[in-house]
């Protein structure tokens, strides 16, 4: 699939699971599932998931390619501390929301797209005010695959 198409597809879903996931809150599970196909993928080829499949990468890239001030992140962002920290936090509410919400699909499904509103948002921020796919260098999933990562002997 060429590039062009990727981003246009990934804007298309990116936008149907952040608006749909109003009125049909189980779509949140879309998250759930791309953090886990992200975790399987990372078991072959370390961040494989960031670079080839990542749909919010992808849209943030091609919605903000012409109007990001394509100013670099600031340094504090880009730490391992920061990034671990995010990644904790997030991680932290997803173990928690899934066991008080379990039981309750439309609940937790409701719970994912609400952290996907959340750093969707954080995303489009960065992008709009540093570059397109700023948000990829904090990303709490990217951090959580370079946590994961399998050490290969070289």
């Amino acid at each position: 699939m060429n590039r062009r198409l990727r981003e246009i597809l990934s804007v298309i879903f990116v936008s149907a699971v952040a608006a749909g996931g109003f009125f049909v809150p189980v779509l949140g599970f879309a998250v759930a599932l791309l953090l886990l196909i992200a975790l399987a993928m990372n078991l072959f080829k370390r961040r494989s998931f960031c670079s080839s499949v990542c749909p919010r990468g992808a849209a943030l890239g091609f919605v903000f390619s012409r109007v990001s001030r394509r100013r670099p992140l600031p340094a504090f962002l880009r730490t391992d501390g920061m990034r671990k920290a995010l990644c904790g936090f997030m991680m932290f509410c997803v173990v928690g929301s899934t066991f008080r919400l379990r039981g309750d699909l439309g609940a937790l499904g409701g719970f994912f797209w609400g952290l996907c509103l959340i750093s969707l948002s954080g995303g489009v921020a960065l992008g709009a005010l540093f570059k397109p796919r700023a948000w990829c260098a904090v990303c709490p999933m990217g951090t959580l695959q370079d946590t994961t990562a399998i050490k290969r002997r070289g």
